[in-house]
């Protein structure tokens, strides 16, 4: 990629990035705050350990649920169905956790990662089969399937996984050998605090393991070059031998699995138990993550950071604030989404107004 093409490919979202943030920061302005928070929250955010381990914690949910659309989207499908997806694999970890409780971490840890990608895999191939044998729009399957899971899952925590020694609607605790070590134990083995009193932990590396991956298996083996075929063009795809019904319950299932690994980032990782509305929509806000990257895989884990810090500046801005909740970063993405998806009209009319300026 030369560097007047990577010009190009960064002016958009560049552009967006920047201009939701004035657009924010007048926001601000109009509340009676001053825009200065904003910088001050996002300084905050990615200059000291305690904000920047909290983005990143965000940031890895994002990073499996912008892979989980992408992989659909290259394959032309639309897999709205994320949310519910990693309430299956966040559950499936409780339930072999309290089943086998005494294993040692070697195979704990493993066996629990398995059941999320398992449970995960399971409900999407659900969308992708009714898409593929029944003719189902898998808009439809998938947001009706993210009622029914999420609820199901809800029934699992309130009832058969209920931990009865208190009021908050969680499950038992697993033990401690399914227990993903945190970044703070990692720094702290090189004499360092960094990340001390985070939550971040091993699974964003996994994340980051899963972006690369995804990028190996799309461009570079026959099953993802099938995959995008079907995405750019179902008809010659077809007519070319590549199986319509195949290829969309693998890309449904693959996407299902990925989606199923935010499970071990909040039970294996932080929680340790399984909490009623764990998840601050990170299926949907993974649509975002990869449209913003144009579902590259690689560009995901950027995307997915930028949403990260997003959500934590929020947060910073709800305690710098009086008048701001932290509602105000779904202001933020909301308008990164408008700005993003309408980026090259709003480029084309940059260039226009500048080509119209510079001829009068």
């Amino acid at each position: 990629m030369n560097r007047r093409h990577l010009f190009q490919v960064l002016l958009g979202p560049g552009l967006a990035i920047l201009i939701s943030a004035l657009l924010t920061a007048g926001i601000l302005l109009a509340f009676g705050e001053s825009p200065a928070i904003l910088w001050e929250a996002f300084t905050s955010t990615f200059f000291n350990g305690f904000g920047l381990g909290y983005t990143l914690f965000y940031t890895t949910p994002l990073i499996l649920t912008g892979l989980s659309v992408a992989l659909c989207f290259h394959a032309g499908l639309f897999n709205i169905g994320a949310e519910g997806q990693l309430h299956f694999g966040a559950a499936a970890i409780i339930g072999i956790a309290l089943l086998f409780p005494h294993l040692p971490p070697f195979v704990a840890i493993p066996l629990g990662m398995l059941s999320s990608i398992v449970a995960g895999g399971v409900w999407g191939w659900i969308a992708g089969f009714l898409k593929a044998k029944r003719g189902s729009h898998e808009v439809i399957v998938t947001i009706l399937l993210n009622f029914i899971g999420i609820t199901f899952v809800n029934y699992l925590i309130l009832y058969p996984f209920k931990n009865t020694q208190v009021q908050n609607p969680e499950t038992l605790a697993i033990s401690k050998s399914y227990f993903v070590p945190p970044l703070s134990d990692i720094s702290a083995f090189f004499g360092s605090e960094l990340f001390r009193t985070t939550p971040v932990n091993c699974t964003l590396f996994l994340s980051v393991i899963f972006a690369v991956i995804c990028h190996f298996f799309l461009f570079k083996t026959v099953q993802g070059y099938e995959l995008r075929a079907l995405g750019q063009n179902a008809s010659a795809a077809r007519f070319n031998g590549i199986s319509l019904t195949r290829n969309t319950m693998i890309a449904f299932t693959l996407a299902g699995a990925l989606a199923g690994l935010v499970g071990v980032n909040e039970v294996m990782g932080f929680q340790h138990k399984l909490i009623e509305g764990f998840s601050p929509q990170y299926g949907f806000t993974g649509i975002a993550v990869a449209l913003m990257a144009r579902n590259n895989p690689i560009g995901i884990v950027l995307a997915a950071f930028l949403f990260g810090a997003i959500h934590n500046g929020a947060r910073e801005i709800e305690f710098l604030s009086e008048r701001i909740s932290k509602e105000i970063s779904i202001v933020m993405e909301a308008l990164l989404i408008i700005l993003i998806a309408g980026h090259q009209f709003f480029i084309a009319k940059i260039i226009h107004f500048f080509k119209r300026g510079s001829r009068d």
